[in-house]
């Protein structure tokens, strides 16, 4: 299954348990994987495992594609770019949301 039919599939649990489980109203896309990758751990892991080069890079940037494209569905509106730490410690340019109420 691809990443984002998995998603779309999960679009509920994503908007109605992920994404309020965080903290701030304005988060940014390094915290929503964060999220995700806690609550899918095994599905995230296998998504990794799908790709041969730069698993994290492929598969974030599909996770932040499917935010940018179910903004409405997921009560999110993007806040432009933010600069933040991924999972490496590494500061890099990633979205930034705000919750919809």
């Amino acid at each position: 299954m691809s990443i984002p039919s998995f998603m779309a599939d999960q679009i509920t649990i994503i908007r109605d348990e992920i994404i309020p489980e965080i903290p701030e109203e304005v988060f940014d896309s390094h915290e929503f994987i964060r999220s995700f990758s806690k609550r899918f751990e095994l599905e995230y892991v296998k998504f990794l495992n799908s790709y041969k080069t730069e698993p994290f890079r492929n598969v974030h940037a599909q996770i932040g594609k499917f935010l940018a494209e179910n903004q409405e569905d997921l009560h999110i509106k993007s806040k432009g770019k933010t600069i933040s730490e991924n999972i490496f410690g590494i500061d890099n340019l990633n979205e930034k949301w705000e919750k919809l109420h």
